[in-house]
């Protein structure tokens, strides 16, 4: 009986370890059944014995080096690529980015490779590498989305993450602007609206990982140095392609112009959010209507994200702010923060239209 129970035991045992590994159960399958078939179709050959021996001795010979000669050293290679710094080394990544031969990917809420006395530095080494031809992509976290004030919050709201992140994204802008028409193909920014997990900043196969912790830069806590191939650098990459994808994901451009439409016209304008109302600079808008007056004009808003997805949204009244309205201070203090300059223009309001 015990012994019986036993058998039962063992086959469900097998059956269910099986089950879980049905790709491989299938692939094993159909090797062993080509295996058969090929072993059979070779039998009338001349010293079939010999050959089959000869051949499958050299087999476990070459087994035996991969596993026990060539396989070590190539795992003591990837141990030595990983490490554990103190903080981040800014001119020592600058150094791997000015000699990149594929690649230069950077996630980041913001980076002080943008400020200070990295920015000419870092700008001179990306230049460098988009004369080759390599590929450049920067994430940056977007100055309206909740996670920004989340993390000034976790920094005990002493560091200003709002006007960091606008700092880097004005001069991203500025520096790809002046760039030849060549080289700006090979540089990417987006900006995305969620939180990420770590930072991360890559040069080829070199990847270096923080977390954000409380009460401290990202850049001033440990790093780990990792690969591409290895669990950690799997992990970040699949988040950077996640945020680089994701349909929240903007467009550098798209974060200084907003696409309005009425009825007959398209308009580019400067634009920005002040808590859940949105204001743009409408100086053009106004001289385009001069006839029939912008009060009240319906438009929609024309949106678009990284993936090349078009949304319109529902309809909008414009309204301009005069100098008697209370909103006016207080949306020309957001523009001059995103904007970088004394902004005086006439300042249309969006308001959600009752249709």
């Amino acid at each position: 009986m015990g012994e019986g129970r036993l058998r039962t035991r063992t086959a469900n045992f097998f059956l269910a370890w099986v089950q879980r590994r049905r790709y491989y159960a299938i692939v094993a399958a159909a090797l062993v059944v080509v295996v058969v078939v090929l072993l059979l179709y070779s039998r009338p050959l001349e010293h079939y014995g010999m050959n089959l021996s000869l051949n499958l001795g050299a087999d476990l010979i070459g087994t035996i080096v991969v596993l026990f000669l060539i396989a070590p050293f190539l795992t003591k290679a990837d141990r030595l690529n990983e490490a554990v710094l103190d903080r981040f080394n800014h001119r020592a990544f600058i150094r791997q980015a000015a000699s990149a031969r594929h690649r230069v990917m950077v996630m980041e809420l913001w980076t002080d490779l943008l400020q200070g006395g990295y920015q000419d530095e870092f700008l001179t080494a990306v230049r460098e590498v988009l004369s080759r031809k390599v590929e450049v992509r920067i994430l940056l976290l977007d100055p309206d989305a909740r996670a920004a004030e989340q993390r000034a919050d976790d920094l005990l709201q002493q560091t200003d993450v709002v006007n960091n992140i606008l700092d880097n994204l004005r001069v991203l802008h500025e520096f790809k602007r002046d760039l030849p028409e060549h080289f700006r193909r090979y540089l990417e920014v987006r900006i995305y609206s969620a939180l990420p997990p770590v930072q991360m900043y890559r040069v080829d196969d070199h990847v270096i990982v923080s977390f954000y912790p409380v009460n401290m830069t990202s850049w001033n806590a440990a790093q780990y140095q990792t690969s591409p191939q290895a669990q950690l650098g799997q992990f970040v990459g699949t988040k950077f392609d996640e945020l680089w994808e994701a349909r929240s994901t903007r467009w550098l451009d798209q974060f200084w112009t907003l696409t309005l439409e009425d009825r007959n016209e398209r308009y580019e304008a400067r634009f920005v959010h002040v808590d859940e109302q949105i204001y743009v600079s409408g100086r053009k808008i106004v001289e385009r209507n001069l006839r029939g007056g912008i009060d009240g004009l319906p438009v929609r808003i024309v949106n678009d994200n990284a993936k090349g997805e078009v949304h319109r949204s529902k309809p909008y009244l414009l309204t301009p702010l005069d100098h008697t309205s209370p909103d006016l201070a207080m949306a020309l203090d957001v523009f001059n923060r995103k904007y970088g300059q004394t902004h005086q223009d006439v300042i249309l309001k969006l308001t959600v239209s009752a249709e």
